[in-house]
């Protein structure tokens, strides 16, 4: 590669960045020339953006966690009932007078039934 072909636009860059240094104020040069000097001598990045790493990596982990614990928690349902205790249920209804639907005795021995657990899980 001819350097000197890229001469005038090595020196168009070079000044933008002169002009663009010139805006900046003393206290973001200051900050600036700390930081170059520090990476020439090899020194690590500051401390805040180590732990914000850190920090990041624990906070995802927690999540993992959070839903692999959630997957694993066995499902709260309801012991199915009885058809005795059904039919128990059923007469208390009679007596408060409820309506026809609460007072079938075979359609809650169906509810307990495996069929009707089947047909739910469907």
């Amino acid at each position: 590669m001819n350097t000197g072909e890229h001469a005038p636009f090595d020196a168009a860059l070079r000044d933008r960045h002169a002009e663009a240094l010139e805006q900046l104020s003393p206290r973001v040069r200051a900050q600036l020339a700390q930081r170059r000097y520090a990476a020439l001598r090899g020194q690590a990045q500051p401390r805040a953006r180590r732990n914000g790493l850190r920090y990041a990596i624990a906070g995802f982990a927690a999540i993992g966690v959070l839903g692999l614990g959630l997957q694993l928690q066995p499902a709260r349902i309801a012991p199915p009932t009885t058809p005795s205790t059904s039919v128990a249920t059923v007469a208390t209804a009679e007596t408060r007078g409820d309506t026809l639907l609460d007072q079938d005795p075979e359609f809650y021995a169906w509810l307990a039934s495996p069929d009707a657990q089947q047909l739910a899980m469907e």
